[in-house]
């Protein structure tokens, strides 16, 4: 059970009544924005600098840095980033960039590394990212020092999660970002006990908010997934706690309607009954499963501003599974994977189509699709902030 048992009985209430009246969240207004945003390169080059590099994003599962010397790579926005549980059991991230010429130092996605040398020309850095060795140091001229070290970034770990800001002169504090209620409610959830399980890096060739209008969307179920995941789910029904840019939500499945005579504060765990999303504004998305979570990153490419990265991870309560457990977390990667890529994605790539036209004027989110709503509001007000 993810929630408490206080906020199972509120999202149960709110689902309930939404079953009962064939209704849904809806928020006052509907919400325009121009095509424009996914296809500008211009907006795509402001983004690195107001969204990507100012916020902290979702970058890994403390798991997968499980021990002190355990580390990993990461792909942010424009940045490869060393993460690595240091000899203290903090955390630390840095540019995976040799202080030399530039040469990338690690080429690998992860392993055990107390320090790491560079293929190029030796320089060797200790994982607290301080330069320790130099090949040819006489020869050379320099001395290991302070100045050399790796370019280290903002980091924090938070509710399971290792949090990141691309930016070596940004400052961070998740619970800030998250905002109270988000914040409490991660922290309900502890997936600090969690592990990491598998996870895929996909190239799609969309704006990396066409993306994530995707993931968040229960509105589109019925029509885009008719033949395949709809017939589980009421339609255009979704229960919705707002925190300020974040939420989480659920899509109630039809086999909710068993429990119509139950009263909210005897539901049992609703994650058995409906898909229960969350909503980190910008770029992360966790879609929770009775025994795992599919936890999305979504990033632009820096190189094209219709293509995007997008990273999955599944995460799972157990470290290792007996070859059923395997079985079932194997059907769920397909049914999830095969979803998105033979129906979400080629409407997406005929949305980034569209953005590519002249006068296709504006574009709207209704008072129903609430989640979107919210990603939009927020990322116009990121655009908007004076840095």
């Amino acid at each position: 059970m993810y929630f408490t048992p206080e906020r199972n009985e509120r999202l149960a209430r709110k689902l309930f009544r939404h079953i009962a009246e064939t209704t849904t969240d809806r928020l006052d207004d509907i919400f325009e924005y121009e095509l424009s945003i996914y296809s500008c390169p211009e907006i795509a080059k402001r983004e690195c600098t107001q969204i990507f590099e100012q916020v902290p994003m979702m970058a890994a599962h403390a798991s997968q840095i499980a021990t002190p010397g355990s580390f990993i790579t990461v792909q942010l926005n424009r940045s490869s980033v060393i993460v690595t549980r240091r000899a203290d059991g903090s955390v630390g991230a840095y540019l995976n960039v040799c202080r030399h010429r530039g040469s990338r130092l690690v080429s690998v996605a992860g392993g055990q590394r107390n320090r790491f040398t560079c293929p190029y020309h030796g320089w060797t850095y200790g994982n607290d990212g301080k330069l320790r060795g130099i090949g040819f140091a006489d020869s050379f001229g320099m001395k290991p020092n302070d100045d050399r070290n790796l370019v280290a970034l903002p980091v924090e770990e938070r509710h399971g999660f290792i949090w990141i800001v691309e930016n070596p002169a940004g400052t961070i504090d998740v619970k800030a970002h998250l905002g109270a209620g988000m914040d409490q409610a991660l922290g309900e959830y502890g997936l600090d006990k969690w592990f990491f399980y598998k996870d895929h890096v996909f190239d799609f060739p969309q704006n990396w908010k066409v993306m994530m209008d995707g993931l968040i969307d229960g509105y589109h179920v019925q029509f885009l997934h008719g033949a395949t995941i709809s017939p589980y789910f009421y339609p255009n029904m979704m229960g919705i706690e707002v925190f300020g840019n974040n939420a989480l939500w659920g899509n109630p499945r039809r086999k909710m309607q068993e429990l119509a005579d139950q009263p909210p504060e005897q539901a049992p765990p609703l994650d058995r009954y409906a898909i229960i999303g969350n909503l980190f504004v910008p770029n992360a998305v966790m879609v929770m499963h009775p025994h795992h979570i599919e936890f999305w990153t979504i990033y632009q490419n820096p190189d094209n501003v219709a293509a995007c990265r997008v990273h999955l991870r599944y995460l799972t309560p157990k470290a290792e599974h007996d070859a059923r457990g395997v079985e079932i977390l194997d059907k769920n990667w397909k049914i999830a994977t095969d979803a998105i890529i033979n129906e979400d994605v080629p409407v997406g790539n005929g949305i980034q189509a569209s953005a590519r036209m002249p006068h296709t004027g504006t574009v709207c989110l209704g008072r129903n699709e609430v989640t979107n709503q919210l990603f939009h509001r927020a990322y116009r007000a990121y655009m908007d902030a004076p840095r």
